[in-house]
């Protein structure tokens, strides 16, 4: 995707936390790709955007402040160029209709964020448009992801220890392995060897893959409700 000459520049706006960090490692390990910035509420959205002039703009729909759709608008009518992808959970076939009239060409679901979220960017990129697969028909039962198995489907965990399952979600959102050594309080060999039983059970090959597996199981989701459940979301 890309050279190093012709790097894609990603604007990355969501006001979860965790949930960024999992795109933005996702985003980090594919060549060609380059994230300039992170903002966690729409208007910040706005200088960020003036200030970096990315290519395009990954965004979630509902945030604190401006939503992602008024936005989107606000840019339109400041003549910005980028292209925008709306990142979001909101499944209603309305979300689309209103994303694309706000001026965006993207629109994926979060919980196939990692099968489908490069696929968009380098959609829009080329002047086209991307609607998440599973807005538009049933996903085929037999899509891969680019180590070989399958594309998990929410809940079904490989056989994963919990034990398995923990030192992966912390390296998906992106700990050190010292780091969820601490985090867990077992040793660095210890994490080394959960990650490669918990790898070899999923057939994932690379710190990428796992990010994906993490997105496609929503385990960076559930982690951004447990941190802000006392927090009403915004309306659109």
């Amino acid at each position: 995707m890309g050279t190093a000459k012709t790097r894609i520049r990603v604007a990355l706006i969501d006001d979860h936390p965790i949930f960024r960090s999992g795109v933005r490692g996702l985003l980090g390990e594919t060549a060609g790709i380059e994230v300039v910035g992170e903002a966690s509420d729409g208007r910040h959205a706005l200088d960020l955007v003036h200030r970096t002039r990315p290519d395009v703009v990954v965004m979630d729909i509902t945030m604190t402040g401006l939503s992602g759709l008024a936005v989107a608008r606000a840019l339109r009518e400041a003549g910005s160029a980028a292209h925008i992808i709306f990142l979001t959970v909101n499944e209603d076939l309305a979300f689309v209709d209103e994303a694309l009239s706000a001026g965006a060409q993207g629109y994926v679901l979060k919980r196939s964020a990692g099968t489908s979220l490069l696929e968009a960017i380098e959609a829009v990129v080329s002047g086209g448009r991307y609607i998440d697969a599973e807005m538009r028909a049933p996903p085929a039962p037999a899509s891969r992801t680019e180590a070989g198995p399958p594309v998990p489907q929410p809940g079904e965990e490989g056989g994963l220890t919990a034990r398995e399952r923990e030192v992966l979600r912390l390296i998906a959102l992106g700990l050190t392995m010292k780091e969820v050594s601490l985090a867990i309080s077992i040793s660095v060999a210890s994490v080394d060897t959960y990650k490669i039983r918990g790898c070899k059970k999923l057939g994932l090959r690379s710190r990428a893959s796992i990010v994906r597996y993490a997105l496609g199981q929503g385990w960076l989701e559930t982690e951004n409700k447990r941190l802000s459940s006392d927090r009403p979301p915004s309306l659109v």
